[in-house]
């Protein structure tokens, strides 16, 4: 749920400067809108993993699929929190809102996660071989140095573009527009967005991120 505290420093037109340390607020934030509706923003996150591993339970068409519906899914956790965020309640229904959005938003969504799981598949072939998009494709064929190197290489591949979603869904920035500020705003404070980054990998090695 840790995006959804950069609702509340929604990129601006002329884009503010923030020390490194802003990235602690941006989790601090996002602890304190789960707070508001923490079942509802669980489930949320729920409902996104089991739609992750739906789409890749079905033979060759199914994990193409989860690219381009999951990132859909998982927006309901933005919806989520910035219902909470404006003091209403995070609904299940929530999960279903990006889908109602614009051709460009979907668009803008679908090609940054996109974007990112490419940076996942060609580390992934790179180091060892392996193909993603094969169902069978397991973290078991992977060692834990290659899988955390690929993780790291979606992280850093995902930073410019974690702007996208927020500005495509909720500033009505168009698909050009949601990549131009949130790839303006990575360069104006890559410090942030570094150590934004850098905690997010961390988490893979605490005990709840292999629960999640």
């Amino acid at each position: 749920l840790a995006p959804a505290a950069t609702l509340l420093d929604r990129v601006p037109d002329a884009i503010a400067s923030v020390p490194a340390s802003r990235a602690l607020v941006w989790y601090g934030e996002a602890m304190r809108l789960w707070k508001r509706g923490p079942v509802t923003l669980s489930m949320l996150a729920v409902l996104t993993v089991l739609a992750q591993v739906a789409f890749e339970l079905v033979p060759d068409v199914g994990p193409l699929a989860a690219k381009i519906v999951v990132p859909l899914i998982a927006c309901g956790m933005l919806y989520g929190a910035a219902a909470a965020e404006a003091g209403a309640r995070p609904r299940l229904a929530h999960v279903f809102s990006a889908f109602r959005a614009s051709a460009a938003a979907i668009g803008a969504i679908v090609v940054s996660s996109g974007l990112t799981f490419a940076a996942e598949w060609f580390a992934a072939d790179a180091l060892a071989g392996v193909n993603l998009l094969r169902p069978t494709a397991t973290p078991a064929d992977l060692d834990s140095m290659t899988v955390l190197a690929i993780y790291a290489t979606s992280i850093m591949v995902s930073l410019p573009m974690s702007f996208v979603p927020l500005a495509a869904l909720f500033d009505d920035a168009g698909f050009v527009g949601s990549f131009t500020v949130s790839v303006a705003a990575f360069a104006r404070n890559p410090g942030a967005f570094l150590l934004y980054g850098a905690i997010a990998f961390a988490y893979l090695f605490t005990p709840i991120a292999y629960i999640t």
